[in-house]
């Protein structure tokens, strides 16, 4: 088959697919003509969506009413005869339809390296970095003129990573502060506190859990297991590191080893084994009686949209909450990748789905290159409930003091993410809660939005690789906030959904449902009354928290 591209004349670009090179990538060579791919083509709605927060005469955040997954697939899910042309498309380039989900609005199709050039007008290289190997496609991808108002995306080609994980702490253990119930106390949680009959999803990109740690954890609170289901997306498999692994990456906790002589295919697995476990623990620990659901995804564009795109059009029940623990500097990825997920977290607002992400550990430069601060996506998302961290100053049972997550630990800084977006516009809900303008002189949406606990030193305990450790950074704080949402939506008997405009309409109203953080930074911004690019909001008080959802002038719609 020609490798060449197709005549331009007869196809159309599709805007702001270019890869976004991480630096110091080096790429190495083209991708084998034969190699088997797959790829998402994500087309239109057959209505489109209103916009949820900047639209004028937009009701009420207390006042909207979820859509059910069945009446949202009719409006908003993909056309027949779009479908129908991009079957037609993939015959012509010899491409496989291996997937059709007009629900999701995605078609996955399958071939080899060549058609797929041929097909979409694009030359595939493969790429090293330290992060690991990808193919990156160069060139302007196009699509036939018939399918330019079709096709939105096509996630796959290019493979990069899409999250990082947060960094080893060493040398030395760290023992857990507090008890998950010790924590919930500390932040109100009710002692009858359920969250019988609702559903948590975690999305996860690697790594996996072991059922013995599990069944410690949860047998050392006295409870007994939860309702734990694994989803595999795209053939991603639940892959815990193994415990000769596990061994190594604690000895590189307790000074036992050099952190060079652990391999970073090691230290992955292993803090990837960890951050799941995390995960599990917290939001089911928090959250009892809810049913768990693991999301398992590779970490790459389409491995990260198809996982949430399966959580949010589940054919079961949907979940009440998403708690999502990654992220990436938003200026370092695609914008086609960006406005096609940011979609996907609208449609969950619309269907009543909370999702709950984790701002970043690495503090307002947030790895920045550019000596400018910067901040993670999907936490920048408007239609996310972002999470930041906060440092405890208090023994359990003492009451809580916190400021904004800012330590140093064994020679690594770890500190809040937050900050402006610099690729979402100040939604209407934050216009009266002081954020300033981005690093790029616009007004821009602020992170966070909320606040938990995440300084390692004041870690609630759980238990992975067999081994008693301490939950921490900005990733134990989202499964905390999505456990508090399905509790909130057990007691309440509604569905809380997309609370993030109702907690600025509250708080801006005077309700004292959160507590306001005002000492510390991260880096570049500092604590302080009201709304902060450290701490949002602040962090739960949740007895206030479920008596102002309580009262029917200011709660949430059933």
């Amino acid at each position: 088959m020609d490798r060449a591209a197709p005549n331009q004349d007869q196809r159309i670009p599709l805007p702001w697919h270019r890869h976004v090179p991480l630096p110091g990538e080096k790429r190495t060579g083209g991708t084998d003509p034969g190699a088997e791919l797959q790829v998402t083509l994500i087309l239109r709605r057959r209505h489109q969506l209103p916009d949820l927060h900047s639209a004028p005469g937009d009701p009420s955040p207390r006042q909207r009413q979820p859509l059910s997954p069945g009446e949202f697939a009719r409006k908003h899910g993909a056309r027949k005869d779009d479908i129908a042309r991009v079957s037609r498309f993939a015959r012509r380039h010899r491409l496989d339809l291996l997937e059709v989900a007009a629900h999701r609005r995605a078609v996955v199709l399958g071939g080899k390296a060549a058609a797929m050039e041929h097909a979409f007008g694009v030359r595939l290289l493969e790429v090293e970095h330290p992060r690991g190997k990808y193919r990156a496609a160069a060139g302007r991808l196009t699509v036939p003129r018939e399918l330019a108002e079709i096709v939105q995306a096509v996630l796959g080609l290019n493979t990069r990573p899409c999250a990082t994980r947060p960094r080893v702490h060493y040398p030395n253990p760290i023992k857990p502060f507090w008890t998950v119930p010790e924590m919930a106390r500390a932040y109100g949680f009710p002692a009858n506190f359920s969250a019988a009959k609702q559903r948590i999803g975690l999305i996860e990109l690697g790594g996996g859990y072991r059922e013995q740690d599990l069944q410690k954890f949860f047998s050392s609170l006295h409870r007994p297991m939860p309702a734990i289901h694994f989803v595999s997306v795209d053939g991603v498999r639940n892959s815990p590191a193994p415990p000769h692994q596990m061994r190594q990456f604690f000895d590189v906790l307790d000074g036992k080893r050099k952190l060079s002589e652990v391999s970073a295919d090691v230290l992955q697995a292993a803090q990837s084994t960890m951050e799941v476990t995390m995960d599990i623990e917290l939001a089911a620990a928090l959250a009892p009686g809810a049913e768990i659901v693991v999301y398992m995804a590779s970490n790459s564009e389409q491995g990260i949209y198809n996982a949430v795109s399966r959580a949010i059009s589940a054919k079961e029940e949907l979940p009440c909450a998403l708690s999502i623990s990654w992220g990436e500097p938003e200026t370092q990825l695609s914008r086609a990748y960006l406005k096609s997920l940011d979609e996907l977290l609208r449609d969950a607002a619309m269907l009543g789905v909370a999702v709950c992400v984790s701002s970043g550990d690495q503090g307002a430069m947030n790895g920045s290159s550019g000596g400018k601060p910067g901040v993670n996506f999907p936490a920048s998302s408007p239609h996310v409930l972002s999470c930041g961290g906060t440092m405890v100053h208090a023994s359990p049972g003492n009451g809580v003091r916190e400021s904004a997550w800012n330590c140093d630990l064994h020679g690594i800084r770890g500190a809040t993410g937050g900050g402006v977006s610099q690729r979402f516009p100040v939604p209407r809900w934050q216009k009266k809660h002081g954020v300033p303008l981005a690093p790029n002189g616009r007004k821009g949406r602020g992170v966070p939005d909320v606040a938990g606990p995440a300084d390692p030193r004041r870690g609630c305990q759980i238990i992975a690789g067999g081994r008693c450790c301490p939950a921490a950074g900005t990733s134990a704080v989202a499964p905390l906030w999505a456990a508090l949402l399905a509790c909130l939506n057990a007691t309440l008997g509604t569905r809380c959904g997309y609370i993030t405009p109702l907690l600025y309409e509250l708080s801006g109203n005077g309700a004292r449902i959160l507590r306001k953080i005002t000492r510390g930074n991260n880096g570049f911004y500092h604590a302080g009354p009201g709304w902060n690019a450290c701490t949002g909001l602040g962090s739960p008080k949740v007895e206030s928290l479920v008596e102002a959802l309580r009262v029917p002038s200011r709660g949430v719609s059933s």
